[in-house]
């Protein structure tokens, strides 16, 4: 049988560790299967191996034999001495387990409000938060290759030779096909191929600060140093920001709900069982456990 099979019944039986009170269908050398446990079991195996061993003998032995296996091998963890290596990483393993099943169980009582309503509420009362929409800008560039920490004065010279020739009216493809390094861009004439916002992180910050700088479309930045050299940027469309529809932002609004009141149902949970004021603590024996680590 296969190891992910194995798996889920390990992780099965680990938390069905005492003898459920109900009729036994399988038992051997001291260790029972009960009814309910073999049906769930069965029910958490795959399809495909439900079937040969709803109607082959020999595969139905096999799928017992792995059910006892799990069993006995469970069983011999019982009766581990507290003092065997890896017993308490076990036992708190098993305290873990218990804890997130007991904590779901509470969850799915929580009464959770509407989150269309509360969505509809976030989006009318926190639009710039969930809905802004920023302004986004194309470009296109020249790009004077120079590695940083190289001098960049006789590049510069020339970047500003050249933008003083374009804002005369110079065709600027030609600009690019005869003097930009950036072969991605000067294969498009220069456009850089992505509208960006101010600020965006996939773009070097001198170049998008340059781009927003620009007043009007077709017109070009100041030489703009970088760490690939120097640009020459054209601002060539401007998309004005504002806000998108409820429906687009709606999941998003949802995910932030839905976080915010499993936090508050996590606390109120915690809440129910924290330490009471009936609790005993026997000081000395804590005083004398923590001893050790002062």
């Amino acid at each position: 049988m296969n190891l992910m099979l194995r798996l889920t019944m390990l992780s099965f039986a680990l938390f069905h560790t005492y003898a459920v009170q109900s009729q036994t269908v399988v038992e051997d050398e001291g260790v029972q299967i009960s009814r309910e446990e073999f049906a769930a079991a069965l029910a958490e195996t795959p399809s495909k191996i439900q079937a040969l061993a709803a109607t082959d003998l020999g595969d139905r032995l096999q799928f017992i034999n792995d059910l006892l296996l799990v069993r006995k091998l469970a069983a011999k963890a019982d009766g581990i001495s507290p003092d065997t290596p890896g017993y308490w990483d076990l036992q708190f393993q098993i305290l873990g387990a218990k804890r997130q099943f007991a904590y779901n169980l509470e969850v799915a009582q929580v009464e959770f409000p509407d989150p269309e309503k509360l969505a509809q509420e976030y989006y009318a009362t926190q639009k710039d938060k969930y809905a802004s929409k920023p302004e986004t800008r194309a470009s296109s560039h020249i790009l004077l290759a120079s590695r940083p920490g190289l001098p960049r004065e006789g590049v510069r010279a020339e970047a500003q030779a050249l933008l003083d020739q374009l804002r005369e009216g110079t065709d600027f493809e030609a600009m690019v096909s005869e003097h930009s390094d950036d072969p991605g861009s000067k294969a498009r004439d220069g456009s850089f191929n992505r509208w960006i916002k101010f600020g965006e992180k996939a773009v070097t910050p001198p170049y998008s600060e340059a781009l927003f700088e620009i007043d009007s479309l077709g017109g070009y930045s100041e030489i703009t140093d970088s760490e690939f050299g120097i640009h020459i940027i054209r601002l060539d469309g401007i998309r004005e920001g504002g806000y998108y529809s409820y429906e687009e932002v709606r999941n998003a609004i949802y995910s932030d709900i839905a976080g915010e009141f499993r936090s508050l149902a996590a606390k109120s949970i915690n809440a129910k069982y924290n330490i009471t004021d009936d609790a005993f603590i026997d000081g000395d024996a804590v005083e004398e456990l923590f001893a050790p680590y002062k």
